[in-house]
């Protein structure tokens, strides 16, 4: 899932995000210790995997972890709500809440596996969003009924410990499942929630050195290259670079929107900027722009203005380093409704015939947009 449009870099993490981590850290250890205290390690095995990432992502000066900050606060305020529910006679809806929180975070935490796994994973290019949300909600159960079958084995290592009721569990346990659910729905319908862009987004480019996952990207798009244009891979050079004057060219912007809305009316595809027709990766002309940063906010503006920002959502780029040159890949997927390229004060309608983007005008138009609204409704009634 590259919800997110920038480039992977590895920067030392600012000081303000490492006082808050101290801070997080300090908070948390506090936290375990009352649990201990109060007799509860439900709070120790909750804080202890935080703890341990806490400590990494501070002391060690190559970060080798990094958890994003909402991430973390989000499970530190789940621990304040558990902690503050279970000294209570009756937690209510404290509890409640708590429970749905934990549903959330560890839900998230599925979507960051699976991702992890399926970019690993040779072959695998494009997820089905409905199949990751349900793979993460079993992995949040499954973590869930972990957690207490660890509780239920250490009560009766320390005997001071407390072992909660069977009814108590079903009744966190439906919590947390809500909570999951919660976070598998705003996945399926909104995958560019600032919720994911924070912390599952965050962790996957802030780590996707340590995780292996550049050497994976950079292998999967050699094997795009090799494999040739097709209906649903094209390269350009540049984005809005003429190679032949070496001056801004807008014709160059306008075949790069030509492909993205082709790809957008048919079957979706990907779009790989920083290649020439023949496969010679030369990077795209990142010198035109004053960093990568400007580079992708140009793309996005390009997008939104020609195409729409209603459109956004089926769009996602990434910039991967080939040893200094750039490959911005750009991922689209079929849009559910016509998709026109606005050109002044005309819009065109292309579609993806082979490895080339046509224009459709007239009754072809016509046709061609009435048969895959008629596609689409069958498909969707099957689904």
């Amino acid at each position: 899932m590259d919800t997110g449009s920038e480039a992977v870099q590895e920067t030392p993490t600012s000081k303000s995000t490492i006082a808050t981590y101290i801070l997080l850290f300090a908070t948390t250890v506090l936290l375990a210790v009352f649990g201990l205290a109060n007799g509860d390690s439900g709070d120790l095995i909750l804080t202890a995997p935080v703890i341990g990432i806490l400590a990494i992502t501070i002391f060690s000066e190559r970060h080798t972890v990094h958890l994003p900050v909402l991430t973390v606060v989000m499970i530190w305020i789940s621990m304040i709500l558990t902690v503050i529910s279970r000294v209570m006679a009756d937690g209510g809806m404290i509890s409640y809440i708590a429970s749905i929180l934990t549903g959330v975070n560890l839900t998230l935490i599925g979507l960051i596996i699976v991702f992890i796994l399926l970019r690993t994973m040779p072959g695998v290019r494009d997820e089905n969003p409905k199949i990751v949300a349900i793979i993460a909600v079993c992995i949040s159960v499954a973590v869930f009924m972990a957690m207490n079958m660890l509780q239920y084995a250490m009560s009766f290592v320390l005997k001071s410990m407390l072992m909660t009721s069977i009814d108590r569990l079903m009744e966190e346990l439906a919590w947390v499942f809500v909570g999951s659910l919660i976070i598998a729905v705003l996945f399926v319908r909104f995958r560019d929630h600032k919720i994911f862009k924070y912390t599952v987004n965050t962790f996957l480019e802030n780590n996707s050195g340590m995780l292996g996952l550049e050497a994976r990207e950079k292998r999967d798009i050699e094997e795009l290259i090799a494999g040739g244009e097709s209906d649903r891979l094209e390269f350009k050079s540049t984005i809005r670079t003429n190679l032949e004057t070496g001056e801004t060219d807008k014709r160059m912007e306008k075949a790069v929107l030509k492909t993205l809305v082709a790809f957008l009316n048919t079957d979706g595809g990907t779009l790989l900027i920083g290649v020439s027709d023949d496969g010679d990766i030369r990077g795209v002309d990142i010198e035109s722009f004053a960093s990568i940063d400007k580079m992708n906010l140009h793309l996005t503006n390009m997008i939104a203005s020609a195409i729409g920002n209603g459109f956004i959502p089926y769009i996602n780029f990434k910039a991967i380093d080939f040893g200094g040159k750039y490959v911005v890949r750009v991922k689209c997927e079929p849009a559910k409704k016509a998709v026109f390229l606005k050109d002044g004060k005309t819009e065109q309608f292309f579609v993806r015939s082979g490895p080339s983007s046509v224009e459709l005008t007239g009754m072809n138009l016509v046709n061609y947009v009435n048969n895959r609204n008629r596609k689409l409704k069958g498909f969707r009634k099957k689904v």
